[in-house]
């Protein structure tokens, strides 16, 4: 749950693209996917510099509206889903309405039972409905998949690595922003030493691949957790048996889950608090 401080809430975010990650074999298609997602997550991320200097060109104005009594915002989010926003009239009240209901959700499943908490401080929530489409990339995000490694040894850094050093927690305040700071920084070295190793990766995958075709080497399938700790599963023999073992070990570990929601209903799933 978080104060927003922005007029609006942000619309670029990093993990619009970052939960649509290709997460295939690291074969062939998967390297190619993965270097053509850099595209349009240099796009998203030039899209998150911009708005950003857009809310800090606005910010000024939006403190004087707000300072009049005219409405705080408190996003409430669901594994990074916003399912609801609470509109306060003042900054005291938003941060006494955070607390309290942080505490309510981390003993309850949704805002059943707050009703008078809410009226306390006359305050307004709004649910918002998580799309389906949306949910289904947490999902995936979130499940276990089989993967085929197709180079000769399991690499030690990634572009993913690079992504997850990035902050995703940080308010829209200026603070936030110098916080970010170093956090971009590592992101550059590490995004490099992901390049490098994988340059010298695929300069050696050729003499690996034909090995493994001729059945000398067999293909390592691999069950990768959401943490990006790998299981190591079976050497299989033959492309289309490790085809075969990797879609099976993915099928297996997919997890479903229902679509949060706010709304008054019987059940409802944990709420993240961020």
């Amino acid at each position: 749950m978080r104060i927003r401080w922005a007029p609006w809430s942000r619309v670029m975010r990093l993990r619009v693209m970052g939960d649509r990650w290709p997460r295939l074999s690291e074969g062939p298609i998967s390297v190619a996917l993965r270097l053509a997602w850099l595209v349009p997550f240099t796009l998203v991320l030039l899209g998150c510099w911009l708005e950003l200097l857009v809310i800090f060109a606005l910010m000024p104005l939006v403190l004087v509206v707000r300072a009049a009594n005219r409405g705080w915002r408190l996003e409430i989010s669901a594994r990074g889903c916003r399912a609801g926003v609470v509109r306060v009239g003042t900054l005291a009240t938003a941060r006494r309405m955070r607390s309290a209901l942080r505490e309510h959700l981390g003993s309850n499943s949704g805002l059943d039972g707050a009703e008078a908490l809410l009226a306390g401080e006359h305050a307004k929530f709004t649910p918002v409905e998580i799309k389906a489409q949306r949910w289904r990339l947490v999902e995936k995000k979130l499940s276990p998949y089989g993967r085929r490694r197709w180079f000769l040894w399991r690499r030690k850094t990634s572009f993913e690595y690079a992504l997850d050093s990035l902050p995703s927690g940080l308010g829209d305040d200026p603070i936030s922003a110098i916080i970010a700071i170093p956090f971009l920084l590592l992101f550059a070295v590490l995004f490099c030493a992901a390049a490098a190793e994988l340059a010298v990766q695929i300069a050696l995958m050729p003499f690996v691949v034909v090995l493994r075709l001729c059945h000398v080497l067999p293909w390592p399938v691999e069950l990768v957790r959401p943490n990006a700790a790998v299981e190591p599963s079976a050497l299989i023999r033959g492309m289309a048996a490790s085809v075969r073992e990797r879609r099976a070990l993915t099928a297996a570990h997919a997890l479903r889950m229902p679509v949060p929601t706010l709304r008054q209903e019987p059940t409802a799933p944990a709420f993240q608090r961020s």
